[in-house]
């Protein structure tokens, strides 16, 4: 099943979280707990029409004979109506479940977020939309439909990783060193020993130990 939603779930919606829905409010927790249902019956319905549509030999290049035993006896020339909307109705209702229970959350609001919240969100219940209505477009074989339905569950997942980075930050990995800078009366020998080892230090009890020179130090 599409690797996409468990990770809007599990590591997406659950960044930069304030407050979760059960600790919010009576009706964000009550909406959290009622759309899970939905979410998961419809998720698991979806998968279910998905391990039809992977067999199928409606495609023009698809060759039953490759088959095992099994999956040809269950392997189907024309895609029937039922199963189009059983797959693009349980995507497109889980992804939508998963917008509700996102904003049931209270994320933090970070200044200089490249995409706020609510627009993904909406963005989010836009391509919900789309894919549940795309059993419309019957000209698309198994292969077609699920290759756009990934490419758009795809575009939701890029569109959070880069709207949830900052706009003062890299979105990519930050090649600079990490620098700290600061003012204390402590011997130089001994703060760089200090964050050369990594060692865990009392600076307060370094400062007693030594008369320190004066000076402000920096280290990469």
């Amino acid at each position: 099943m599409h690797a996409d939603l468990p990770r809007l779930y599990f590591e997406i919606d659950a960044f930069n979280l304030h407050t979760h829905a059960i600790r919010r409010h009576m009706i964000s927790y009550f909406v959290w707990l009622n759309l899970h249902l939905p979410f998961i019956m419809s998720f698991v319905l979806a998968a279910s029409a998905l391990s039809k549509l992977v067999i199928a030999h409606d495609c023009p290049d698809a060759d039953p004979t490759t088959l095992s035993e099994t999956s040809r006896l269950s392997s189907n020339a024309d895609l029937t109506s039922g199963l189009r909307w059983y797959y693009c109705a349980g995507l497109g209702i889980a992804l939508a479940c998963m917008g509700g229970i996102s904003a049931a959350h209270e994320h933090k609001e970070i200044k200089g977020q490249r995409i706020y919240k609510r627009h993904r969100l909406t963005i989010r219940f836009a391509v919900a939309i789309i894919i549940t209505l795309l059993p419309l477009a019957t000209h698309l074989d198994s292969l077609q439909l699920i290759a756009t339905t990934t490419g758009l569950l795809v575009c939701v997942l890029l569109v959070d990783l880069y709207g949830s980075t900052c706009t003062h930050d890299p979105f990519w990995k930050d090649k600079r060193g990490c620098k700290y800078s600061a003012a204390c009366r402590l011997r130089k020998k001994d703060v760089e020993e200090v964050a050369r080892t990594g060692a865990v230090v009392d600076l307060r009890e370094l400062a007693r130990e030594n008369q320190g020179e004066k000076g402000l130090f920096n280290f990469h």
